[in-house]
């Protein structure tokens, strides 16, 4: 079991890696056919949705996502939820300074499928500052 929790938190990890490396098709990989992100209060439903979305970021911005305190709650062997907190940083052309964005609660449900952890579920809530 050890070796599939160290694959439940690495789908969690690689998802912000990948984000903040503007690897949006990696972002959608990550997402189950029929997962839900829900991004900014709107559900995202499937890797498409997921691919579209970000393909409208802006692209000057640029973004670090740091994951810490990163636990799974519960796991079977095909299904799983992942709580994390994420603090979010982003800079901006002429910005010498990055700007937290804030720290969030986070939940990621994981399912297993065609034999890789994807993401099922993604929601979050901002704790600081307070929502």
């Amino acid at each position: 079991m050890k070796s599939e929790i160290r694959d439940m938190e690495s789908t969690v990890y690689r998802f912000f890696r990948a984000l903040d490396a503007r690897d949006h098709a990696g972002v959608a990989a990550l997402m189950a056919a029929k997962g839900t992100w829900v991004r900014q209060g709107t559900p995202l439903v499937g890797p498409d949705a997921v691919m579209q979305a970000l393909e409208a970021r802006d692209p000057e911005r640029v973004t670090a996502h740091i994951v810490s305190n990163l636990w799974i709650e519960t796991a079977t062997a095909t299904e799983a939820r992942a709580r994390f907190y994420m603090t979010a940083f982003e800079t901006r052309p002429g910005q010498d300074t990055p700007q937290m964005l804030g720290v969030r609660d986070c939940v990621d449900d994981l399912i297993l499928e065609d034999g890789m952890w994807r993401i099922w579920r993604k929601e979050s809530r901002r704790i600081l500052p307070a929502e």
